[in-house]
C-alpha cells in the first residue's frame, strides 16, 4: 500500500511540475501537420522495457486524442534507444500500436537520453501526425514482420523511413564509400516509388556510427553526387552509437511533392561548400509554409573557429540560425520544432537555460538527445536543427 501511495504521489508531482513550470504545448499544428515533442519513459524507469515503450506510445496517443486524432494519424516516428539490443522488443510493442499501414520510422542507438539524473531513460520517441486520413498514403511495401512503412505521403510531404547501407538481401558493400552510395540508392528507391526524385528532398538526416573525419568527408562527397550543386536540402549529420541491421550509415529524408513551393534560403555571409560552415547543405529550405533549417554549431564564420565554452558556442549557434531566419523573413517566434544534440548530457540543465532564453513565452516542441556516448569533434558541445513556420497553430 505504501509503495502504491508513493508511486501515485510521484505521478501527481510530476504532472504538477509539468503543468506549472512549462506552458509549452505538447503539440503544434502547421496546417494539417501536427508536431509532437519527444516522449521518454520518465515516469516508469523501473518498469521492464516493453512497458516503457508502451508508456511512450500511450503518451503520444493521449496527445493525439486531445486533438481528435489517434495512432493511424502518425506519419513518422523517430525512435532513440540507449541500447539497440532492445530493438526487437521495441518492434513487438510497436506492432500493438500500429497493426495496419504503419508510419515511416527512423531508429538509432544513441547515447544518454534526458532523464538520466532520475535513473536513466531508455527510449525517446518523436512523432509527426497528419489530421486528414484521406490524404495519407503508404509508399512502398511494408517489410515483413516490421512495424513501419518505407514512406508515407501526407498531403504534399513525403516522410521516409531511415534507410541503411544494405543490399536487398541485407548484406553490405565492402567499403564505406560503397555503403554511403547504397544508402542513398535505397532512399532514391522510395522517392521513385512516390513519383519523386532528389530535387524534391527538403530535409535530410544522416546518421553515422563510424566516427572519423574521413568517413564524414566521403559521405559528403557521395551525397553531393545526387543533387544539383547549390540546390541541396537542409542537412543534419548526427553521430550515433549504433544503427539497426549492422549498418554504418542511415539516411532519412522529407520531400515535397510541389517543386514550385521549394526554395533554398542562404544568407550572403554564410560560406558554402566542403570548407564552409554548411558543407553540402542548404542552410534553409522552404517547402510551402514550412522552413527546414540545417543543423548549426557554435562555429564563428568570421574567425573560422569554435568557441571554447558552452554559452559562447550556444549563442553563436543561435546567431547562425538567426541569420538564416532573417534571410527567410522569419524570427525565433516562428519556431515549430527543435532538434537538440548534446555532446554531454551533463550540460542539459545549463544548455536549457540558454536555449529557453531565446524562446521565452513562445510555443514550440523539442527533442533532445546525447548523440554519441564518447565522441568529441572540434570541441562542439551542442548543435541544433529546426523547423519553422509563420502559420503554426497552437491546439485549442
Amino acid at each position: 500500500m505504501r509503495k502504491t501511495t508513493l508511486f501515485c504521489l510521484i505521478i501527481l508531482l510530476s504532472l504538477f511540475f509539468a503543468v506549472s513550470v512549462s506552458a509549452r504545448p505538447r503539440g503544434l499544428f502547421v496546417g494539417k501537420t501536427f508536431y509532437i515533442s519527444g516522449k521518454g519513459d520518465y515516469l516508469f524507469v523501473d518498469e521492464d522495457f516493453p512497458s516503457q515503450v508502451r508508456q511512450c506510445l500511450n503518451n503520444v496517443r493521449d496527445i493525439l486524442k486531445e486533438n481528435n486524432m489517434d495512432m493511424e494519424n502518425v506519419v513518422k516516428n523517430w525512435v532513440y534507444l540507449d541500447d539497440l539490443n532492445n530493438f526487437t522488443a521495441m518492434n513487438e510493442v510497436f506492432k500493438e500500436f500500429f497493426p495496419n499501414n504503419p508510419p515511416a520510422r527512423t531508429t538509432i542507438g544513441t547515447g544518454i537520453l534526458p532523464g538520466f539524473e532520475k535513473g536513466g531513460c531508455h527510449i525517446e520517441i518523436t512523432s509527426i501526425a497528419y489530421s486528414d486520413l484521406s490524404e495519407i498514403k503508404v509508399i512502398g511495401k511494408v517489410p515483413l514482420g516490421l512495424p513501419f512503412s518505407p514512406g508515407i505521403l501526407a498531403g504534399d510531404k513525403l516522410y521516409m523511413s531511415g534507410k541503411g547501407d544494405h543490399f536487398p538481401d541485407w548484406s553490405h558493400p565492402a567499403t564505406f564509400e560503397e555503403q554511403a552510395r547504397q544508402a542513398m540508392k535505397n532512399v532514391g528507391a522510395i522517392l521513385a516509388d512516390a513519383g519523386l526524385d532528389w530535387r524534391h528532398v527538403v530535409r535530410a538526416d544522416i546518421y553515422l556510427d563510424h566516427i572519423g573525419f574521413i568517413n564524414q568527408t566521403v559521405m559528403y562527397k557521395v551525397f553531393s553526387e545526387f543533387f544539383e550543386y547549390g540546390n541541396f536540402p537542409a542537412l543534419s549529420t548526427i553521430y550515433v552509437d549504433r544503427i539497426p541491421g549492422d549498418c554504418n550509415i542511415e539516411i532519412t529524408c522529407i520531400a515535397t511533392t510541389d517543386l514550385s513551393e521549394r526554395k533554398v534560403v542562404r544568407p550572403p555571409n554564410m560560406r558554402y561548400g566542403p570548407e564552409g560552415s554548411a558543407p553540402m547543405a542548404s542552410p534553409g529550405v522552404w517547402a510551402g509554409d514550412t522552413l527546414y533549417l540545417s543543423s548549426q554549431t557554435g562555429f564563428d564564420p568570421v574567425k573560422g573557429l569554435y568557441a571554447d565554452d558552452l554559452e559562447t558556442q550556444t549563442r553563436l549557434m543561435m546567431q547562425n540560425h538567426l541569420d538564416v531566419l532573417h534571410e527567410a523573413g522569419l524570427e525565433f517566434k516562428d519556431i515549430v520544432s527543435g532538434y537538440v544534440y548534446l555532446r554531454d548530457m551533463k550540460n542539459y540543465a545549463d544548455f536549457n537555460k540558454l536555449y529557453n532564453s531565446y524562446f521565452e513565452n513562445i510555443d514550440r516542441v523539442r527533442t533532445c538527445i546525447q548523440d554519441n556516448s564518447g565522441y568529441v569533434r572540434d570541441n562542439v558541445t551542442a548543435y541544433t536543427s529546426f523547423i519553422f513556420s509563420p502559420d503554426k497553430r497552437v491546439p485549442q
